[in-house]
């Protein structure tokens, strides 16, 4: 069975990814982009994962996160 899911070209990628591969089942996770796929040691090898995870531990340092909630996880993840 297959999930896609389509993101804003500056999206978390790395939090994502992260985040669903913490979830029971999840066997594999893909990134496409206008029809061809990367596998994560080509992303996490790319220049612009670099600079993601740079502001992403920017944006942690000057105190700009998200806590997510167990409720909040479970309304993404159920669809409630």
């Amino acid at each position: 069975m297959e999930i896609k899911i389509r993101l804003y070209e500056y999206a978390d990628v790395p939090f994502i990814k992260k985040l669903l591969s913490q979830i029971k089942g999840v066997t594999s996770i893909e990134v496409t982009e206008n029809e061809k796929s990367y596998s994560w040691e080509e992303i996490e090898d790319s220049e612009y994962f670099a600079k993601v995870m740079e502001q992403s531990e920017n944006d942690y340092k000057n105190g700009k996160t998200q806590d997510l909630t167990d409720d909040v996880l479970k309304e993404i993840f159920n669809g409630k």
